[in-house]
């Protein structure tokens, strides 16, 4: 996938998103990768693990409705609107990355949590544990 451009706080920023599967076909990953424009090595990396759909594909790709915690309003979440990218710029800045400097990848459901939606349907399907990184089925 190509590079995308997004402008925040007057600095311009790269971004490009990856889906692919865990070790069994019950776990999917979405990683978003954000360059400041000209530091290429110091990316900021947000994962999440959740699962696909055959037919429908990676729900963060495709837009899944969250619910916003504090109004119980549901909202489509779709990671190619640039305003998610924004909002993930934001957190990795306020979390100490300034796009020059490395930093370890940050947990994406812990970032959607943080801007007060249920992710509670973005988990794995149930039947499967993911622990210190890895995948167990019960």
């Amino acid at each position: 996938m190509s590079l995308r451009k997004i402008t925040v706080e007057d600095k311009v920023y790269l971004y490009k998103s990856v889906t692919g599967f865990g070790s069994s076909t019950a776990i999917a990953t979405f990683e978003i990768t954000i360059f400041l424009e000209h530091y290429k090595l110091t990316p900021l990396k947000i994962n999440f693990i959740t699962w696909e759909d055959a037919y429908a594909g990676n729900p963060l790709s495709t837009g899944i409705k969250l619910t916003r915690l504090s109004t119980r309003e549901e909202e489509v979440v779709n990671f190619n609107r640039p305003k998610y990218i924004r909002e993930f710029v934001l957190y990795g800045l306020k979390m100490g990355w300034n796009g020059q400097n490395k930093v370890d990848s940050i947990d994406g459901l812990k970032i959607l949590t943080s801007l007060d939606y249920d992710v509670s349907s973005l988990h794995p399907k149930e039947g499967v544990i993911i622990a210190h990184g890895k995948e167990y089925l019960k």
